[in-house]
């Protein structure tokens, strides 16, 4: 709370000190008049910097503060007692092959609550921000971390387990409801607790999960060659992408997408 009021306080001496710039600079100036203008000018420039690095300590103490608490940093190689570590323990164990039987049974809304949400909601940092400790500045951040080291927990469960998932539509069915009620949980800790519109801005939350989603979208695929109709880019230019060989990892991941059905369409994304 400390480090955001810091920031607001040089945000706001910054803003000040550029309109009394842009006062100064409105009228005809004589040589006192631009030594005044070159000190606020520094000034504001001074304070702005001052705001950023603030804003770049803050972030680094949520990722510190995220690893502590919920596990962030050792997910595997841990027992599962805090929230992220439970959760990559969750999605490992979980089956995605299933039948429309089993899919009933594993969707239901009390046992993914159970077991996925409540030790979410148990963690210190939801206790923490529940007895209205934290800024809305400071809920975002860690709602944010959160729901990266979230969406890479199960992005490195489908890329890089040595035994491999099977998924077939149902089994994608119940990993997109997974995922939404992740992101709904870390929305409505956003939205519980944000005090300015800014705070109360879930969007960048839906954005840590752009790529799990996208592999979510293609597990979901009725056959491979649906994935050209999106829109995504797979360059590996943006971080918030999937890249054409992850495509095609997920991609193997359907027990009923064909070998062959996959190389033509990573040969074509390839291309473009």
């Amino acid at each position: 709370n400390g480090i955001v009021a810091s920031e607001n306080s040089c945000k706001a001496l910054s803003n000040l000190f550029a309109d009394l710039v842009d006062e100064q600079l409105e009228g005809d100036q004589d040589n006192s008049d631009a030594k005044k203008t070159s000190m606020l000018t520094f000034a504001k420039d001074e304070l702005a910097s001052h705001a950023r690095s603030y804003h770049n300590l803050l972030k680094q103490r949520v990722r510190g503060l995220v690893s502590d608490l919920c596990g962030a940093d050792d997910l595997f190689d841990c027992d599962g007692k805090l929230c992220l570590q439970n959760l990559r323990l969750f999605v490992e164990d979980e089956v995605y092959n299933l039948n429309a039987s089993s899919f009933r049974s594993m969707e239901d809304e009390e046992r993914l609550d159970a077991e996925i949400i409540a030790p979410i909601r148990r963690s210190q940092i939801f206790e923490e921000i529940g007895r209205d400790k934290c800024d809305g500045t400071v809920v975002l951040q860690m709602a944010e971390e959160m729901s990266l080291k979230s969406s890479e927990i199960i992005l490195s469960v489908l890329l890089k387990s040595e035994i491999p998932k099977d998924f077939n539509d149902w089994g994608a069915l119940l990993l997109s409801k997974q995922v939404r009620l992740l992101q709904n949980t870390f929305s409505s800790l956003v939205l519980g607790s944000g005090d300015t519109e800014e705070a109360c801005n879930t969007s960048s939350i839906l954005t840590q999960f752009n790529r799990v989603n996208q592999a979510v979208s293609i597990l979901q695929l009725e056959k491979p060659s649906d994935w050209l109709m999106f829109a995504y880019k797979a360059d590996g230019g943006d971080d918030t992408s999937l890249t054409a060989d992850e495509i095609k990892k997920v991609m193997r991941l359907r027990v009923d997408f064909s070998d062959e059905a996959i190389a033509t369409v990573c040969s074509q994304i390839s291309a473009n």
